[in-house]
């Protein structure tokens, strides 16, 4: 027995038509399946409103090319409108210093702006240093990672303060055990983007970061 299919509609020529129709409501969001991928596809849905399946016999053959159209109308962008994407803390305790990156920041692949926010700290026998501030770039290379912003807020260990300034660092988030570079600082505009950190790494002894 030739299952029901709510998508097709029975039109009631002699021809036998089954036309694809895409009215039905998605189960978890109250729009039709034809804004949705109009939403991704406009030229696909324009394609799908002529497709019709003539025969009885090739109803099943009409519900799967209505399941497979839906499914690559609605799969996942290309990988070019895929983003890249950084997360997490890596704690760094390296003798009587103690030095803290957080790193929470996004960006469109191919893109050279990025948003988030990173916070640093750096405890020393010398005194207390952080800053927090907007990441402006980002960019991953085989679990390399340059990252570079703006500082909104902070202050080096001898009471200087880092507002305005601009940032860079490099993490490397691929290695065992994982590590980032000291900050490099520069007036603001003067560093250029992404153009990393410092020579100097620390390890991350405790927390990680993560990529993708």
């Amino acid at each position: 027995m030739i299952p029901e299919f709510p998508h097709l509609t029975w039109i009631g020529s002699r021809h036998d038509v089954y036309n694809i129709q895409y009215r039905c409501l998605l189960d978890s969001a109250a729009v039709s399946v034809e804004d949705v991928i109009f939403e991704r596809n406009p030229m696909l849905i324009r394609t799908l409103q002529r497709i019709s399946i003539w025969s009885g016999r090739n109803r099943l053959t009409a519900a799967l090319v209505a399941a497979c159209l839906f499914a690559i109308a609605t799969s996942p962008q290309s990988a070019s409108a895929q983003s890249a994407q950084i997360s997490g803390a890596g704690l760094s305790k390296v003798g009587k210093d103690t030095r803290k990156l957080t790193a929470n920041a996004r960006a469109t692949t191919g893109a050279s702006s990025a948003t988030g926010e990173l916070q640093f700290i750096h405890n020393s026998p010398a005194g207390f240093s952080r800053f927090r501030g907007t990441v402006s770039c980002l960019s991953t290379n085989g679990g390399v990672v340059q990252i570079s912003g703006t500082v909104d807020k902070g202050e080096t260990a001898a009471g200087a303060p880092l507002d305005g300034k601009s940032f860079a660092f490099t993490i490397q988030a691929a290695t065992s055990p994982q590590s980032f570079s000291l900050p490099n600082f520069g007036d603001a505009g003067s560093l250029g983007a992404c153009s990393g950190g410092r020579g100097e790494t620390v390890p991350v002894t405790e927390m990680g970061f993560r990529t993708q």
